[in-house]
């Protein structure tokens, strides 16, 4: 039952399929899929399995555990009115939430945080500082130039993280990799593939960040597969 419960949370990340339909298709009682959910993202159990899974794949190229430098950005998203909390970002012109992201320098995602869409970037990646430092991350934190600014860094560095903001990415509509820092890019193109992470449905922060922690498993765990079939065949 509890394979079955995972993969029907797997399915709904994926195919973004509303919770009480997964539950008539399926035969399991929406109370018990969706409680089962809630309660193993209260538990931290998607969170601590992307976070290891992100680790583990540092290890299978070849890596130090922990990385020396991680890329920051955002992605502000479309949220329903139904969601626990809705903002405008001006820029983008997208009623909802920002995602805030730090990952390494595979795209695996190492932290996030959710804030209205207005949130700026310093501001939205601020709670992630104490969180990077208690995993024992003590390096670089690469951003674009919404990270500029000397109260931030002077907080960055309270942790041992230096700030190293570089300009923007664009040029005549284009984008331009600047360093490890087009890697971020990336990972919001991988998560877009899971259609539940497009569009912000959830009633609470933290069943949608358990959302995108199962998205990144499920990208991670795939790698680590078929390089273990890679292995084998030689």
């Amino acid at each position: 039952m509890r394979r079955r419960l995972i993969g029907l949370i797997w399915t709904l990340t994926f195919g973004g399929l509303q919770w009480r339909v997964a539950g008539w298709l399926s035969g399991v009682p929406f109370t018990t899929l969706h409680s089962s959910f809630a309660r193993w993202t209260r538990l931290g159990l998607w969170r601590r399995l992307g976070r290891r899974l992100a680790l583990d794949w540092r290890l299978a190229c070849g890596d130090e555990v922990l990385p020396s430098a991680v890329v920051a950005d955002s992605r502000s998203l479309r949220s329903a009115p139904t969601a626990w909390v809705r903002g405008i970002d001006g820029g983008k012109l997208v009623k909802g939430v920002k995602l805030f992201v730090v990952c390494d320098k595979h795209g695996s995602l190492l932290d996030l945080d959710l804030q209205p869409a207005n949130t700026d970037d310093r501001a939205g990646t601020l709670p992630m500082l104490p969180r990077l430092a208690a995993l024992g991350f003590q390096g670089d934190l690469l951003g674009d130039s919404g990270f500029r600014g000397a109260p931030f860094a002077a907080a960055a560095l309270e942790h041992d993280i230096h700030v190293a903001v570089s300009p923007g990415g664009t040029r005549d509509g284009r984008f331009l990799p600047n360093g490890i820092r087009w890697v971020v890019e990336r990972l919001f193109a991988w998560l877009s593939r899971y259609r539940r992470l497009n569009i912000v449905y959830d009633r609470a922060a933290d069943l949608f960040a358990g959302h995108i922690w199962i998205a990144m498993a499920s990208i991670i765990s795939r790698r680590l597969v078929a390089q273990t079939q890679a292995e084998q065949s030689v």
